[in-house]
């Protein structure tokens, strides 16, 4: 599928000019669509949830209201009864004055009991005794409890039978092997009556039972959501819970009944029950999705008992977006289209043109000995009105061309033609002469021959040059539009930055498409090029790379040691390799920081990669003198071949001249240790050799560089091999850099990389 389309746009240039032209249009449209969908989502969401929190706010403060106004109720029944209270009174006494305002106001509070409870009874009366020591105080309580069944049977037979309620299955709630929940959730108010010692006679109880009442949800629902406050089909609810269990809801399930029994998912139990925290995200509520909000709710002493849920179905809001999003797109699309029929139809004024020159081109090329081809006018295949663009231009000059190539082509014809009758007369003189005359008639036919010859490369050499002058103009007309598409795509590229991102591959697209447009022309050129031209013939510099001056001071090796060590801490690790450190030298060496850095990651990088994983490669440093060869009483840098000195096939060997005498110099030696594969003997000698290298990915130079920095600085730099397998590469440098000679290796590094050598090195 894909070489199709590309046979398809390459067989056009009008095809691929309209997919250069398109495709950031394209790839801008999905852009906006793509960021129109995420902020939709975003914000869309944010608001949702900002407002069903603010729901189970008001939810939980309504709840909160009611067992206070339980409480209210039972607070001025005790200011009432404080003046029936005799100091002495007992609680026994009190009772049957009590019972009757008992019933009145347990009506009057819309409570499902209002009882007096002795101080003898506090103790056995459940959701009680461990209030005792606050009631003891004179402090009115309220707030929300729970009770057994049995408990709610002591209060009313009825109570209990209302509190039961089977268990519904329930989609994405905890499995469990309950099959009813017999506890009731109930509001709860709990006021003492002390006598005129401060000490408590009994407790005014109330209660009224959640489990089944739809008034209180319906009326917190009506409260938050009222007509136009919610979008069409879009319902608002109300729960009560008891643990995970509804016991009071307006949910309905698919019957339309009240989901009594059903239970919350199992991810809101754990949040708000198991960890005691607000869950306000999306929820599955029975049957559907819904924007959610719960809360804990805690008993009278403190034990989370419960949930309060406030919440409406998702599905209004989703099927918006979904709306929203689709006349975003198809406003979108429509502007789409209307910019390929604005493109596609300058697409086609600007070919129109080109698509004569062409046959006219080809016309030329086919049949040379043709008359009166001509472009004539471009704007009968433009528009209406053109008022001369560069195009008209090239077509008016390729057809003056044309016409003073035809003229030519006349003369040399008729010049031709007199010759050859005047060649035909002198031959029909001469051929009554002797043989001579004969031979020399045959010499003059061959002349005309070879007239006739050059006149056809005469003529061929003219077309070409007409040609290539038209295809000259052609290639400056095309590639002018063709770099102003490009500049602007690579300004579009820069203008977006990180932004471009998802449509980097149809940037690149674009700019690849714009450099076959050139490459078509230059093959236009190179076919109309005069094959008998002499060549351009350019010269080339060659450049002699250098290894720059360096910038000497005095560093402590070991310190350098350190800093290199952290430069090559990603490579120790990536190989699992460990570098151990003898660091004894004490002197100061005058080097190029820089270049003693770029030298020693060399060596570890090669060791590091030389080693077997994981190995414990080691560095060491200490105080060394060497013997080097002085000439007029100054150190040379040349190495020589003293015992102070290693010997090794890789370390280049000098002896003093009858000029120069070995003298000590001091200096510091650092030697990097491997334990790998080590280097073959037979290689030793090639291993500082530019470009010469045994690994399939190396370069060749970091050796041989090496040499040379240290060798610039009056060093040297030498193989030997580690006891027991590996190879040890050995640094010297002296405590005074000596740069007045430079020696055979650096030469040689300098020559070959300026000849362009070809040999390599590890």
């Amino acid at each position: 599928m894909i070489k199709r389309l590309r046979h398809y746009f390459a067989g056009s240039l009008r095809r691929r000019l309209l997919l250069l032209t398109l495709a950031p249009l394209l790839a801008l449209m999905l852009a906006l669509v793509g960021l129109t969908a995420y902020w939709t989502t975003a914000y869309t969401d944010r608001q949702l949830y900002m407002n069903v929190r603010s729901d189970l706010d008001v939810a939980s403060r309504t709840l909160q209201s009611q067992h206070q106004r339980l409480r209210d109720g039972l607070e001025a029944m005790r200011r009432n009864l404080r003046q029936l209270v005799a100091p002495d009174e007992q609680s026994a006494q009190l009772l049957p004055r009590l019972t009757p305002r008992l019933d009145t106001m347990r009506d009057t509070l819309n409570a499902d009991w209002l009882r007096w409870l002795p101080t003898e009874q506090l103790r056995q009366t459940p959701g009680v005794a461990a209030l005792i020591p606050q009631l003891a105080r004179g402090e009115s309580l309220d707030g929300l409890d729970m009770l057994s069944s049995d408990s709610l049977a002591t209060l009313d037979p009825a109570l209990a039978e209302r509190a039961r309620l089977a268990l519904r299955q329930t989609p994405y709630a905890q499995p469990s092997a309950r099959r009813e929940e017999n506890r009731g959730m109930l509001l709860r108010a709990l006021v003492p009556i002390l006598d005129g010692e401060g000490k408590l006679l009994g407790v005014l109880d109330a209660g009224r039972l959640l489990n089944r009442d739809p008034r209180l949800v319906d009326e917190i629902r009506d409260l938050l959501y009222g007509p136009g406050t919610l979008p069409e089909d879009g319902t608002g609810t109300i729960t009560l819970f008891l643990d995970d269990v509804r016991i009071a809801t307006n949910v309905t399930d698919a019957s339309g009944e009240r989901a009594l029994g059903t239970r919350a998912s199992l991810e809101v139990k754990r949040q708000v029950i198991g960890n005691g925290e607000r869950y306000i995200n999306r929820a599955f509520v029975v049957r559907d999705w819904f924007v959610a909000a719960y809360a804990p709710l805690d008993s009278l002493d403190g034990q989370r008992i419960g949930m309060i849920y406030a919440g409406y179905p998702q599905a209004p809001y989703a099927r918006l977006y979904r709306e929203t999003l689709t006349h975003i797109s198809l406003v979108l699309i429509a502007v789409s289209l209307l910019g390929v029929l604005l493109v596609w139809s300058s697409i086609e004024r600007l070919m129109q043109p080109i698509r004569q020159i062409r046959r006219v081109v080809h016309a030329v090329r086919d049949t040379p000995s043709q008359e009166g081809l001509r472009i004539g006018p471009l704007s009968s295949l433009g528009p209406a009105q053109r008022h001369g663009d560069e195009l008209d231009e090239l077509a008016e000059e390729f057809d003056a061309m044309l016409a003073r190539l035809e003229a030519h082509r006349h003369e040399i014809q008729l010049a031709a033609q007199t010759l050859e009758a005047q060649v035909e007369d002198r031959t029909r003189d001469l051929s009554a002469q002797t043989a001579t005359l004969r031979e020399r008639s045959q010499a003059l036919e061959e002349h005309v021959r070879l007239l006739r010859e050059a006149r056809a490369r005469l003529l061929t050499r003219e077309k070409l040059a007409a040609l290539g002058e038209l295809t000259a103009g052609i290639g400056h007309e095309i590639n002018n539009p063709a770099a102003v598409i490009l500049g602007h795509v690579e300004l579009i590229e820069v203008i977006l930055g990180e932004q471009a991102e998802p449509v980097r591959e149809e940037i690149a697209t674009i700019i690849h498409q714009v450099e076959r447009i050139r490459a078509l022309v230059d093959n236009l050129r190179q076919y109309a090029r005069d094959p008998l031209a002499p060549n351009d013939i350019g010269d080339g510099n060659s450049l002699t790379p250098s290894l720059g001056a360096p910038h000497l001071s005095q560093i402590h090796p070991d310190e350098a040691i350190h800093s290199v060590e952290v430069l090559v801490r990603h490579a120790l690790d990536h190989h699992g390799h460990r570098l151990q450190h003898e660091l004894a030298a004490t002197r100061l060496i005058e080097a190029d920081r820089a270049q003693l850095t770029q030298v020693l990651v060399n060596l570890l990088i090669n060791a590091i990669e030389m080693a077997p994983a994981p190995d414990t490669l080691c560095i060491t440093s200490r105080d060394r003198d060497a013997a080097l060869a002085v000439m007029n009483g100054e150190p040379n840098s040349r190495p020589d071949t003293s015992p102070s000195v290693p010997a090794s096939a890789s370390v280049p060997a000098a002896v003093p001249t009858p000029t120069e005498e070995l003298a000590p110099v001091a200096g510091v030696e650092i030697r990097v240790i491997d334990h790998g594969a080590g280097v073959p003997e037979h290689l030793k000698s090639r291993i500082f050799t530019p470009f010469f290298t045994t690994r399939a990915n190396g370069s060749g130079i970091g050796l041989s560089v090496s040499s040379g920095l240290i060798t610039q600085l009056g060093g040297r730099l030498w193989l030997e091999d580690t006891p027991g397998g590996g190879a040890t590469f050995c640094l010297w440098l002296p405590c005074i850099a000596r740069r007045h000679h430079e020696d055979d290796q650096g030469r040689h590094l300098l020559e070959t990389l300026s000849a362009g050598g070809s040999s390599r090195s590890p």
